[in-house]
This record gives structure tokens, C-alpha cells and sequence, in this order.
């Protein structure tokens, strides 16, 4: 590879997150210690750590010492991939200051700015801080499936009124693609000079997920297919999809996983995520069996011992799980 060894360092309810405290066992997978990875810039909302030459991962860390939501600036995890010619941004993150922030630290680091931006999907913590990367008149590319941005304008073009004023006002700052993938039947293979990137489409999070895979190094960017202390959020999940994609995931070798939300792992220390996903699948089918409602499921729920000690953005998530199960068989919440 060329010079990227000198350069490495010569250089959704989401609104519902927010609005709730925290479990204390979040602190275990959103606010952890860098562990193993140098930290190259750190922020109370976020750290940029290198887990590869090149290759970094943006770490969210919004809660503070009491495991409340303080900092939601970057709110997920995301990523920079250097090559010769472009850097690769891996999500937008949730608003504009956090984004930017990324991008001025690209810069510091790297001498250039942002160039591309990869969003693995339509939620605003990875969509609503993409203003953020804009540079004057010059902004990145923004690659998006064609999916993810019908659900974008579908979900957060709906506007609110503003108390006193003729306006309305939307969710977030809403960008729209430069470029569109409408084929989500195959990968896609991305030069950014001196190294390539994998796009790789799924679904289960959310019925248009991109996986973003380090061709050189064993590294993969999950997005919110994967999570990692931390129960996932099922609020536009496909769930039949979700177990065969986190397989996929898990296959084809040991690499390092950058997850969405939560700790950073390796694709061989996945079961227990695994297994967490397994449990809901079971949970729900059982509850469809029984005739409970979603929310008498979600009560009644626990998670494997494996994951026992894992935190929530939501107490409701299980329930969450269990209703976007009931949704996809064409169910009423409420009980069959």
C-alpha cells in the first residue's frame, strides 16, 4: 500500500433515546476505556481511536458519570478510512456539530477533509449531522440506497410547528444522496487510492442496511446490524432478516467489528450477541403461541446470561423486538 504507514498519524427513536435516562449497564458498552486502540482525538461526546493503518474508529460516548444522555453530538459509533485520494467517513452521526467535528479532525490529521460519506442507513443518529461535512461551497459525496433515502423523506420530512411562527420545523437538517445505489443484490467495490472498501447490502436493522468492509485490513464497519453491550433497537427492524445477516457478519474470518452503538469486537467474540438476537426471535414466537399482547411479552422477557449485564437506551426495547416481529407477520400488537 502506498504511504499509508508514514500517514497513518504523521497525521429512533432517536427522539426517545434521548428523553430517557440511561441504564447503568450502558456505561459498559458506550462509555468504556479505549482499551488496546490509540486514541488520536477525544471529545466528551466522542474519541477517534486507529485500529488499523488508516483505519479509525469513531467511538460515541455520550453519557456521563451518572449514565445519563449529556452529549449526543456524534450519538453512534461511525469511522474514517484513509486512502491516497479520498477519505471515507462511515456514517453522519446524529447532528451537525458532531459530524463536523469528525471532519475537522480529518483535517488536522490527515491534511484534507472528508471527501465521501457512506450512510449505512436511514436513522438520524447516522443521518442527521451530514450538513456538518459540508465545506463552504465544496461538499462530500454522500452514497445512500435509494431505499434509505425514501424512508429518510418518508419518516423526517413531516415538520412540526414552531410556538409563535408561520414555520414549520422538521426533525433534523435533512441531505438528501449525490450518489444512489439501487441495486442491493450485489456489493460494491470503492477505490479511495492506494485501497478499496466492500459496500455490502442487507437488511434486518432496517430493510436497507450497508456493511461497510476494509478490503486490506480485517476490519468491518457493521452499522446497527451490530451492537455490542448494549440491546439493539428494533424500531424499523425486519426481523426474519436480522439472525441471517449477523451470521454474515460473523463468517468469513476473524476481523475487527465496529458496531454502531456500544463496544468495539471481534467477529469471533459475537455469539453472545448472537444468542441475544436468537432469544428475541424465541421470545416473540412464543408470545405469538401464547396470544399475549407485545407489551406482556416484553415484561415477561430476559435476556441470556450471556448478556445479562448488558444496557438499554430504552427499558421498552424488548417489547420493541417483540412488536416489530408481530408487525412483520401481520399481527396487532396488542395480542393474536
Amino acid at each position: 500500500m502506498t504511504d499509508l504507514k508514514r500517514r497513518s498519524l504523521v497525521k429512533a427513536g432517536v427522539a426517545s433515546t434521548l428523553a430517557m435516562a440511561a441504564s447503568p449497564g450502558l456505561l459498559r458498552g458506550v462509555s468504556a476505556a479505549p482499551g488496546k486502540h490509540r486514541v488520536v482525538a477525544e471529545r466528551p461526546f466522542a474519541r477517534i481511536v486507529e485500529v488499523g493503518d488508516g483505519v479509525f474508529a469513531v467511538v460515541s460516548t455520550p453519557l456521563d458519570s451518572d449514565g445519563r444522555f449529556a452529549a449526543p453530538q456524534t450519538l453512534c459509533n461511525g469511522g474514517l478510512i484513509v486512502g491516497d485520494d479520498r477519505i471515507l467517513s462511515i456514517d453522519a452521526y446524529y447532528q451537525p456539530t458532531g459530524a463536523a467535528w469528525v471532519n475537522e479532525q480529518a483535517k488536522k490529521l490527515f491534511g484534507r477533509p472528508v471527501s465521501d460519506v457512506i450512510c449505512t442507513h436511514l436513522h438520524l443518529d447516522h443521518t442527521g449531522g451530514l450538513a456538518g461535512f459540508q465545506n463552504g461551497e465544496i461538499g462530500p459525496e454522500i452514497y445512500m440506497t435509494a431505499a434509505t433515502w425514501s424512508m429518510m423523506v418518508e419518516q423526517y420530512s413531516r415538520a412540526s410547528p414552531i410556538e409563535g411562527s408561520p414555520f414549520l420545523a422538521p426533525p433534523a437538517r435533512l441531505m438528501g444522496p449525490t450518489r444512489v445505489i439501487e441495486d442491493e443484490s450485489t456489493s460494491i467495490s470503492m477505490a479511495l487510492g492506494g485501497r478499496s472498501v466492500t459496500l455490502l447490502p442487507l437488511s434486518g436493522h432496517t430493510p436497507s442496511d450497508l456493511v461497510v468492509l476494509v478490503d486490506d485490513l480485517p476490519i468491518t464497519f457493521g452499522g446497527d446490524l451490530a451492537w455490542w453491550g448494549l440491546f439493539p433497537n428494533y424500531v424499523d427492524a425486519v426481523p426474519s432478516a436480522l439472525a441471517p445477516s449477523v451470521a454474515r457478519l460473523m463468517s468469513g474470518g476473524s476481523r475487527l467489528m465496529v458496531t454502531g452503538h456500544g463496544g468495539l469486537v471481534s467477529t469471533d467474540e459475537m455469539e453472545p450477541y448472537a444468542e441475544l438476537i436468537g432469544s428475541i426471535d424465541t421470545a416473540a414466537m412464543q408470545a405469538r403461541e401464547r396470544g399475549w399482547s407485545a407489551e406482556k411479552a416484553g415484561e415477561a422477557y430476559s435476556m441470556p446470561a450471556s448478556t445479562s449485564d448488558w444496557g438499554f437506551f430504552n427499558p421498552r426495547y424488548p417489547e420493541r423486538a417483540i412488536a416489530a416481529w408481530f408487525r412483520e407477520w401481520g399481527l396487532s400488537s396488542s395480542g393474536v
